[in-house]
């Protein structure tokens, strides 16, 4: 039912005129693809004034009739309107009923959660590919862990049984949207029991969340990684990224086999100073844990962090950068691998993997099969090219 040439357009961008959002129809706007789009969002002015050139199309994120007449006249809907537990849920119910293609930045596990029950098997019947966190969060991860996979197998005959990601050298800044998301994520946790179930299980995204798997847990002290000799720290998205690999693998048909291990952690230097990092970063990540439990601290932290619509410098941006070290092993044999960028990782990097993401999804030849997937299940191989066009290192560990 999807991508037929009567469409008006090949992606529409709703949330264009956010921070976020922005970013992302900039880096269409410059591709070589020329596709046919459209920006859209509530308000006709903050759009028109952006100058884009392109037809410019209104909805408000609850409006059910409007998002429908937008998934209608489009291959794809690109949305950076978060939190997405507050301002997703019908835009992507509307292209899961009408076999439209979409991909977001979600990070938040318990409306991801609430999207796969309700509309997987719809998007399923309509061959809709809703790509959900095609930005940071998390394609360093699940595409990166994908690639390193296909590479182990070429080398060694077999995938690797287990991988360890570890996020190591970063420079960006934080936005007003992805600080509304982790609060966003912490109210439903504080007011419902369930939330927080759905939340402590590292397979939570899996097609069945109840079936047995192997024991893992999300990394909650220091450690030192010898193979690498690093010190390590929590990582503040494992607990996301982790799922969305392992929903990725099952969705795949657990190709790498039953018992695939897949860990995250945040990596610093082995010296006495990568040690004061480790112990700053884990004494941090647990301070603002606790205080997002914690109603009136919650409060707190959102009047002092950036509010939604704010973001970090073009200065900022352009000094940003990330990398991802992946170590991959079956018993015998190990591989280094590796992902990184020169930008940003939250906003310039981050508008590189969902504007290519979109194109992806809007002009080239998948043979990926409809439902609510992962970026690599969704895209692999063509989508690893493109980001790798724009400027995005994957590759093994020189």
């Amino acid at each position: 039912m999807t991508n037929d040439m009567t469409r008006t357009y090949d992606l529409v961008v709703f949330g264009a005129s956010g921070f976020t959002g922005r970013l992302v129809a900039e880096h269409i706007a410059r591709s070589a693809d020329k596709p046919r789009w459209a920006i859209a969002g509530r308000n006709r002015e903050k759009l028109e004034a952006l100058g884009f050139g392109v037809p410019v199309l209104v909805a408000d994120a609850h409006d059910r009739p409007a998002l429908d007449a937008i998934a209608r006249a489009t291959k794809v809907v690109c949305t950076t309107a978060g939190p997405y537990a507050k301002y997703g849920s019908d835009l992507l119910a509307a292209c899961a009923d009408a076999g439209t293609h979409y991909c977001d930045l979600t990070g938040e596990v318990q409306w991801l959660r609430r999207m796969i029950d309700a509309h997987h098997e719809r998007a399923r019947e309509t061959g809709a590919r809703i790509v959900n966190s095609c930005g940071y969060d998390s394609i360093p991860s699940d595409l990166g862990t994908w690639a390193l996979q296909q590479e182990f197998t070429a080398r060694y005959g077999h995938p690797a049984s287990s991988v360890l990601a570890l996020y190591g050298e970063t420079s960006g800044g934080l936005s007003g949207g992805t600080v509304a998301s982790g609060l966003q994520t912490a109210t439903e946790a504080g007011e419902d029991r369930a939330v927080r179930k759905i939340l402590a299980n590292p397979y939570a995204l899996d097609p069945d969340p109840t079936a047995a798997r192997p024991a893992v847990r999300d990394e909650s002290s220091i450690g030192w990684e010898p193979r690498l000799k690093m010190f390590t720290a929590p990582f503040v998205m494992a607990p996301f990224n982790t799922r969305i690999v392992r929903r990725g693998h099952a969705l795949a048909g657990f190709p790498w086999g039953p018992d695939f291990r897949y860990r995250e952690v945040m990596s610093t230097p082995g010296s006495a100073r990568g040690l004061a990092m480790a112990v700053g970063f884990t004494g941090g990540l647990g301070a603002i844990a606790f205080a997002l439990k914690r109603p009136k601290l919650r409060a707190v932290l959102a009047k002092r962090a950036p509010q939604p619509g704010e973001g970090p410098s073009a200065k900022t941006r352009e000094r940003g950068h990330w990398k991802v070290r992946f170590v991959a092993e079956d018993g015998i044999h190990q591989l280094i691998y590796v992902a990184a960028d020169r930008a940003d990782p939250g906003y310039g990097s981050t508008a590189k993997m969902l504007g290519e993401s979109t194109l992806c999804l809007a002009l080239d030849p998948l043979t990926s099969e409809g439902g609510c997937i992962t970026p690599s299940v969704a895209m692999g191989a063509p989508l690893l090219a493109r980001l790798q066009r724009a400027g995005l290192t994957f590759g093994p560990a020189s």
